[in-house]
């Protein structure tokens, strides 16, 4: 004999978190489709970008169970993620493409000019601490990113 489940049981902790995440992978496709528009300056919109980047790609690790990875450059950044023992484009179109920063705008991560930040399937950075990633545009303005393999957020200190 088997129960019937009533109409008023509600739903289980799995359904719960599995629509959390599908909200949140939404909000991040959104969030990267509209953009910041024109508000702020170019450094500010790429910050806002990269952050949207950032935790559309932790979202994707939490959902894939796969690790990726930021890997930039001088005047690019691109994500990846791990098949096999190989390091491929992102499968997500908005994180596939290398997205080129404008003129003379750089990133870098501590004193880093090039490298990866790696997170893990258990969305942790590889380095085991929090990343600060630095956008700079050939003057003094700067963007602080704060970054710990779940959440990006802008910091206050830019330092």
């Amino acid at each position: 004999m088997t129960r019937s489940r009533t109409s008023d049981a509600g739903v289980t902790l799995v359904e719960v978190l599995v629509v959390l995440v599908l909200v949140g992978v939404l909000t991040s496709a959104v969030a990267l489709g509209v953009g910041s528009g024109g508000r702020g300056t170019g450094l500010e919109r790429e910050g806002d970008l990269l952050i949207s980047r950032l935790n559309r790609m932790a979202d994707e690790v939490a959902l894939r169970g796969t690790s990726a990875a930021l890997v930039w450059g001088e005047d690019s950044y691109a994500f990846r993620v791990r098949e096999g023992d190989d390091w491929v484009p992102h499968p997500v179109p908005a994180l596939a493409r290398t997205h080129r920063l404008p003129a003379r705008t750089e990133i870098r991560v501590g004193d880093a000019a090039r490298g990866s930040l790696v997170v893990t399937q258990d969305l942790l950075l590889s380095s085991g601490e929090r990343a600060r990633l630095v956008l700079g545009s050939g003057g003094a303005a700067r963007q602080m990113i704060l970054f710990d393999g779940i959440t990006a957020r802008r910091s206050d200190d830019a330092s």
